[in-house]
């Protein structure tokens, strides 16, 4: 009789401990990549490994590494290095869906990476002109909520919409968050002086924090304030200290223009 069938669990396919390691540890990579909290990766990789009976398993996870150690005697550990990380909600729900359903998975190792793998080839559905279009309407809609006009709305347009393009111009050459958003700082800036310069009845208050709305850190302060609740008290620490960065980060790029404006004699 099988271990599975030992210890009550449903017949799944049968997989090594290794290959249920190298399952789990690519579920994890998966989800902190797509920016998951670490609550939700630690969950989602001892669920599998638990479907499978393997108890001695367990999981340490921070925004920034994976640890996955064999608890038995002469166990290896698996350790993952996360350098960067995006937000793929999207990819988040379907892997989440996956792990509620491990117990009537029929797929074998080769089959389960397989399948892990194509998700990841589908997980970008949207070209780079589309999310920078979302990001300029964005833009223009938040300056709308704010108060703002038809000028508002178009200047707040062009600077959310030339920022996140320049971003994902220099997207390949693979910069740090910290210097994406003070590069998106600046050119939102730059793009709402322009503007308040060229057409006088556009408010730079109202198109600056609109355009600003899109690449603040929300998610990665509200992923800190949830491993607080789940008890993850490192990985809320990093977090919410990331988003703070990252927050300040655009406002030095921000300010650095508008200083430099002045500086420059311009009005």
């Amino acid at each position: 009789m099988s271990d599975h069938k030992q210890k009550g669990l449903p017949d799944l396919v049968p997989m090594t401990k290794n290959q249920v390691m190298d399952i789990a540890m690519d579920l994890g990579k998966i989800l902190l990549k797509s920016g998951a909290e670490t609550n939700r990766v630690e969950d989602t990789m001892m669920r599998f490994c638990r479907s499978y009976g393997y108890y001695d398993l367990n999981v340490f996870c921070t925004p920034t590494i994976i640890i996955l150690g064999d608890e038995s005697p002469r166990g290896k550990s698996r350790v993952f290095r996360v350098r960067w990380r995006a937000t793929d909600l999207g990819l988040i729900m379907d892997i989440n869906q996956f792990s509620y359903n491990f117990r009537r998975w029929k797929m074998d190792h080769v089959q389960t990476k397989h399948w892990l793998q194509n998700r990841l080839a589908q997980s970008h559905p949207y070209r780079n002109s589309i999310v920078c279009l979302a990001s300029g309407v964005g833009s223009a809609c938040f300056s709308m909520l704010l108060g703002g006009d038809v000028y508002d709305f178009t200047g707040a347009f062009l600077a959310g919409f030339l920022a996140m393009s320049f971003l994902k111009t220099v997207d390949n050459f693979h910069p740090t968050p910290f210097w994406e958003n003070f590069m998106a700082g600046m050119i939102i800036g730059l793009a709402t002086l322009i503007c308040n310069y060229i057409e006088p009845e556009c408010t730079l208050e109202s198109m600056t924090v609109g355009a600003l709305m899109p690449f603040l850190p929300g998610l990665a302060f509200t992923n800190g304030v949830r491993d607080y609740m789940a008890g993850d008290l490192l990985s809320g620490n990093s977090r919410i200290a990331e988003a703070a960065l990252f927050a300040l980060s655009i406002a030095i790029g921000l300010a650095f223009v508008l200083k430099a404006w002045t500086w420059g004699g311009m009005p």
